[in-house]
């Protein structure tokens, strides 16, 4: 008798606090008002978006994205501890998926030449022309001077580097370079390495020309676009056209191969034809229709064609030699003051 007068008299006012408690007494929760939705907006299952909330559900892209990304991540982790037993002992790496970046360098230093150079550089390119972006660990090797630079390309690679300062090895995806000379070597491979990711039949012209377009180069002011400048290889261009020993730029695209006794007239007529696209705002224009139409176009000629307006590339090519002695006349011009 005495319990249940207990529960007649008390069990009212609990039921009124715990009603309280559920409707009031909560912490409360800053909560955003609904967009306006117009009248011409898609109507959607407002039930079935509603049960994808609450089960938490995340688009399919989305978390197959998370799960490449987090892929990547650890490839390039095992990457890093693999290459780790084949530098020495003063080298450092760091790793910023995709790239695994090592050699005589600082942490620190490492790090400015991704944030200042390799990050801004892969954002530019991919953004004009790659839309695949690479799904494997690719290896860049930065050392500080000559020295190092040689005895690093020996004991990985045998390689001889007398020649050059920087190259890639495509079935490693490895880089190495010597970044004492600058950065313009560093961008030059790296064109490569992303370009071979995004377009693997690449013939060998364009991906030369395209590579050396960004040894010299410039960010615009938002950094968004680099754009390519004249350099040192207009000399090898302008002497073969005094010795008439320049081939026309049908005979470039054509080819399937540059050959190596040519291998410095031909980039510096491949790089400057890149140019030559780029100030006619079709460079990003032609290599994704190229990209797209290589199966039946490997050499990207036809495609040229196409876009110039032109059966041939005769005319093109006759216009292509004024605008380089036009430029060697306007770089050789003293700036005024």
């Amino acid at each position: 008798m005495f319990t249940r007068a207990i529960i007649l008299v008390m069990g009212p006012g609990f039921l009124i606090a715990g009603c309280y408690f559920l409707t009031v007494g909560r912490p409360s929760q800053n909560v955003q008002a609904a967009p306006h939705v117009r009248s011409d907006d898609p109507e959607y299952d407002l039930d079935a978006l509603h049960a994808g909330v609450e089960a938490g559900l995340v688009p399919e892209d989305a978390a197959s994205s998370n799960a490449d990304r987090r892929s990547l991540t650890v490839a390039c982790d095992e990457s890093a501890r693999q290459l780790g037993k084949h530098l020495s002992d003063t080298d450092r790496i760091i790793v910023r998926p995709p790239f695994v970046i090592g050699g005589n360098l600082s942490e620190a230093d490492l790090d400015r030449h991704y944030a200042q150079t390799i990050l801004p550089t892969t954002r530019a390119l991919e953004l004009a022309y790659f839309d695949k972006a690479p799904d494997e660990p690719l290896t860049l090797l930065l050392y500080s001077d000559e020295r190092s630079y040689r005895d690093a390309s020996w004991q990985l690679d045998r390689r001889d580097t007398t020649n050059y300062y920087g190259y890639y090895i495509r079935t490693d995806r490895r880089i190495v370079v010597n970044i004492g000379t600058g950065e313009g070597t560093l961008a030059h491979e790296l064109t490569h390495a992303l370009g071979h990711v995004d377009f693997p039949n690449m013939p060998e012209w364009f991906d030369e020309g395209l590579a050396a377009l960004y040894e010299e180069a410039d960010f615009s002011d938002d950094g968004l676009q680099l754009n390519g400048l004249s350099n040192w290889r207009l000399n090898h261009l302008l002497d073969a056209m005094q010795r008439q020993r320049l081939g026309n730029l049908e005979s470039l695209v054509s080819s399937r191969e540059i050959r190596e006794e040519r291998q410095a007239v031909e980039y510096a007529h491949a790089r400057y034809f890149c140019l030559y696209l780029q100030e006619r705002d079709l460079l990003p224009f032609f290599y994704r229709k190229f990209r797209r139409r290589a199966a039946s176009d490997p050499s990207g000629l036809r495609t040229l064609c196409e876009i110039l307006g032109t059966e041939n590339l005769d005319p093109v090519d006759r216009d292509f030699r004024r605008w380089v002695i036009a430029l060697y006349e306007q770089v050789r011009r003293p700036t005024s003051r």
